[in-house]
């Protein structure tokens, strides 16, 4: 006869990644980043046949939310779970996240695998004591000659190129969509856009490029102005427009350019700034005026 589960028992936990497949659990930690989440500490839980090691992360995440990334880490050997398990720690240092190690048995080892934590399970590890001294620093895979900066940059690939579409300007959203497909056509049509809406707002079609902005922005008698009370930060928000214009649009007017993702992502924020800084640009009705 079966035996019933007591769902009260269990714990209203998420769960992310996948047992022993190390890169998902990998993903998931770098998904729960990427999502925006505040992960504000990081329980490893241990488990040890030996001195092979089985490991999960616990993640608790602000306000009161909990995620465990099952455990496809494992160490004692050398391999991809070891080495998951060293790229997983970095990622979370990287971040500055408190990292606390702690022991588990066997039973909860395979509650972790089966995703089916019990309150239980959560009152225990919050009563617990991390391992002391700290040895999740032993999991940490050195490599040779290796610099800090080259380590980071690892690091930091383990985060795929992403638009974040909350952050763009909304007449720039189509074109996001297509970027990973195209990435010269896009970036190439935002920048056409870009001039084609200064023209507009101006009434001066007879100018392009470095010319058009600094038409439409410099100065003390440009067409379109930021209100600031610094003079310098109206002159620093136009330089903008002619230095990305004559860095970034202007070899691509000539030749194609081939973009690796991070690097189409990079230009194409770029370019989103410039057009959230015309957005908030105003008028100036005397100029405008006489302009015409």
């Amino acid at each position: 006869m079966r035996r019933s589960i007591d769902i009260s028992k269990i714990a209203g936990i998420e769960y992310h990644g996948s047992s022993r497949v190390t890169q998902d659990s990998i993903d998931a930690i770098v998904h729960i980043i990427n999502s925006g989440e505040k992960i504000e500490s990081a329980w490893l839980l241990s488990w040890f046949d030996g001195r092979i090691g089985e490991h999960s992360f616990l993640l608790n995440i602000f306000p009161t939310r909990q995620v465990l990334i099952k455990p496809g880490f494992t160490s004692g050997y050398s391999g991809e779970g070891p080495t998951g398990l060293s790229t997983a720690l970095q990622i979370l240092q990287l971040l500055s996240i408190e990292i606390e190690e702690y022991e588990i048995d066997q039973a909860l080892k395979q509650r972790t695998e089966a995703g089916c934590l019990l309150s239980s399970d959560l009152e225990k590890l919050e009563k617990s004591r991390p391992i002391r001294p700290t040895r999740y620093y032993d999991y940490i895979l050195s490599r040779p000659n290796s610099q800090q900066k080259t380590e980071v940059r690892g690091i930091q690939r383990c985060f795929p190129a992403a638009i974040n579409f909350g952050l763009l300007d909304e007449r720039l959203v189509e074109l996001a969509i297509s970027l990973f497909e195209n990435p010269d056509s896009a970036i190439s049509t935002a920048f056409r856009r870009l001039e084609d809406i200064v023209r507009d707002r101006i009434g001066i079609y007879d100018k392009s490029g470095s010319h058009l902005f600094k038409k439409a922005f410099e100065g003390d008698k440009s067409l379109l102005h930021w209100n600031d009370l610094d003079g310098g930060e109206q002159a620093g928000k136009a330089g903008l427009f002619v230095a990305v214009f004559l860095a970034y649009r202007n070899p691509r007017a000539h030749r194609e350019i081939l973009s690796d993702p991070r690097e189409a992502v990079r230009e194409f924020m770029l370019i989103n700034q410039l057009y959230l800084l015309e957005a908030t640009a105003e008028a100036r009705i005397a100029d405008l005026a006489s302009n015409e």
